[in-house]
């Protein structure tokens, strides 16, 4: 469903007023049914993407049909992969899916936020910024792959989703698609985390122990 809104990107208070208003009038927010694909491989992306409520997780998918994240979009942040396809006019390289809470994007025209791209700087700062964040965390992602046993990258990713209160809210299936492994692996990495105390387990729901010695295992 799409429809019509007020809300715009981080920077448009600090647009001309022209620009503002086109952006304004331009924007649209698109509501993404949990674990629908937004981009999949291949795509023309046809706009510039915003996450205003809910996340997006962008993975690829191997030869053996393993699954891998390469990075979550929370609210304000948008998919630097999709900006790099609209500026270069190449097909979008991996798939970008609604994670279970869903979605809603803020989508602006690719022609609209081109040409913002080249007369305003706070646009052209806004992408700088996206690039660098995301560039820094795909840098961890593959420093992760090559340096840490499964077992770590486990912990690196409970530590990562778990909320304030040390709760992780996610499925076997859901750790092991996004390590790009199996169900049964994860589940044996759980168990041995679990008899270490370090977690305590329940369907769809751990509950980190320790998150201390869970940094340790990942700082190795």
């Amino acid at each position: 469903m799409t429809e019509k809104t007020d809300l715009v990107f981080p920077f448009s208070d600090d647009l001309s007023a022209e620009a503002q208003a086109r952006l304004r009038d331009a924007v649209s927010v698109d509501t993404i049914a949990p674990g629908s694909d937004i981009l999949r491989p291949g795509d023309e992306v046809d706009g510039a993407y915003l996450v205003r409520a809910g996340s997006l997780r962008v993975y690829y998918v191997d030869a053996k049909r393993h699954e891998g994240t390469l990075y979550w979009i929370a609210p304000g942040e948008s998919c630097i992969l999709a900006l790099n396809s609209l500026f270069t006019d190449m097909p979008y390289p991996a798939f970008a899916a609604a994670e279970a809470e869903g979605a809603e994007i803020l989508h602006a025209p690719g022609a609209i936020f081109r040409d913002l791209f080249a007369r305003e700087p706070v646009v052209q700062r806004f992408l700088f910024d996206q690039l660098s964040g995301r560039v820094y965390g795909l840098l961890q992602v593959l420093e992760e792959r090559m340096r840490l046993p499964q077992e770590a990258r486990l912990a690196a990713l409970l530590l990562a989703q778990a909320d304030e209160a040390g709760v992780v809210r996610l499925s076997q299936d859901q750790m092991a698609a996004h390590l790009g492994t199996s169900r049964e692996v994860v589940s044996r990495l759980v168990r041995n985390l679990a008899s270490q105390r370090l977690l305590d387990t329940a369907p769809r729901r751990i509950a980190l122990l320790n998150r201390e010695k869970l940094a340790a295992l990942v700082e190795g």
